[in-house]
């Protein structure tokens, strides 16, 4: 086991804002997992020079999500890649969801520098974090715990589960996860009060840009009792994407009138670099119905097949499936299941 390595702080709030950077990692959805050096090495120098403490790094699904889609860069490049365009003392780490990633794969990447790892799981199935904070804490890691499709959740149910998990594990962060960007900043401001008034753990807050509000949302969190919140250059991320870091970096130099983070530089990287990308089209009926009922874009492939298979409106289809998205993580099956059902009931 290797020699633990001192732990990043959490930093509280108020009275400082934190933001962590997901660009190269939420952000390689957009780009089909397939980023190029010269844009790593620009978006790294941009973040990290601008001031932000903490930097996300990796594969869009995090790690072994090559094993799922294929990406030009490995874990371990990744590692090499942070070491290689970040300052030494760099708050840099990467994300695991414990459906994908084993709690063996911790060990190498936090040898290679790793700093901190967030742990992802739905937010009904919360107890497949335990063994990995455990793991990630003995390896000296600084650990998140990322609640995903927190929506599913009202805020009674969704402080109590943050209750059952800090009282399960000695993590450093838990994230309530927007995960198809449905919440609405009053919402947000709910959750995060309660939480924050009932939880000992920093809260963090991950938001999706399906309604147009990803930005309002993280203002939301951070104004009652968040920590942390997440943001990307351009809003760079999976379908709809993220809060837009330059966009929030301006905001907070408004509100608090003076400079959090270099805005300037991140605003001029946004341009110079990931807006010129190449991104992958998405479909915006799809980002809003979504929202609307609930579902993740992981679902909307299947949504489209099965619409036109069984000739249903994919709106139709949509409410049908929302029950079922609310109680259980969907597979294709599923919604085909219920597309079926229309054609047997006519």
């Amino acid at each position: 086991m290797p020699v633990n390595k001192q732990r990043t702080p959490l930093l509280p709030q108020p009275p400082r804002h934190t933001i962590m950077d997901c660009t190269v990692r939420d952000g390689a959805y957009s780009v089909n997992f397939q980023f190029d050096m010269q844009t790593i090495e620009t978006i790294l120098a941009a973040v990290s020079s601008s001031g932000l403490e903490w930097i996300e790094v990796g594969h869009g699904l995090g790690i072994k999500g090559n094993t799922i889609a294929e990406s030009n860069i490995s874990d371990r490049e990744w590692c090499d890649l942070a070491a290689r365009f970040l300052p030494a003392d760099a708050g840099w780490g990467m994300f695991a969801q414990a459906a994908v990633a084993s709690v063996e794969d911790l060990e190498p990447l936090a040898d290679a520098g790793m700093k901190f790892t967030r742990i992802g799981a739905d937010m009904k199935a919360y107890e497949l974090v335990f063994d990995y904070v455990e793991r990630a804490k003995e390896l000296g890691l600084t650990v998140f715990v990322n609640l995903m499709k927190s929506h599913v959740c009202d805020t009674e149910e969704a402080v109590e589960i943050g209750r059952r998990i800090e009282n399960s594990c000695d993590l450093d962060g838990l994230y309530f996860v927007d995960s198809v960007g449905q919440f609405l900043p009053e919402r947000t401001a709910e959750l995060f009060g309660t939480a924050s008034r009932r939880l000992r753990t920093p809260l963090g807050f991950h938001g999706h840009n399906n309604l147009g509000l990803a930005n309002a949302n993280s203002m939301a969190a951070a104004e009652n009792g968040a920590s942390i919140v997440d943001c990307t250059l351009a809003g760079l991320g999976r379908d709809a994407g993220n809060a837009v870091l330059e966009q929030m970096a301006a905001a907070l130099e408004l509100r608090e009138n003076k400079r959090i983070y270099n805005t300037d530089a991140l605003a001029y990287t946004s341009e110079y670099c990931v807006s010129r990308l190449e991104t992958l089209k998405t479909d915006r009926e799809l980002q809003v119905l979504g929202a609307l009922y609930g579902l993740h874009s992981k679902n909307f492939p299947a949504i489209s097949d099965m619409a036109e298979k069984y000739s249903i409106s994919r709106t139709t289809l949509m409410d049908a499936v929302k029950p079922l998205a609310y109680q259980q993580d969907l597979v294709r099956t599923d919604i085909e299941a219920i597309a079926k059902s229309f054609m047997e009931t006519e």
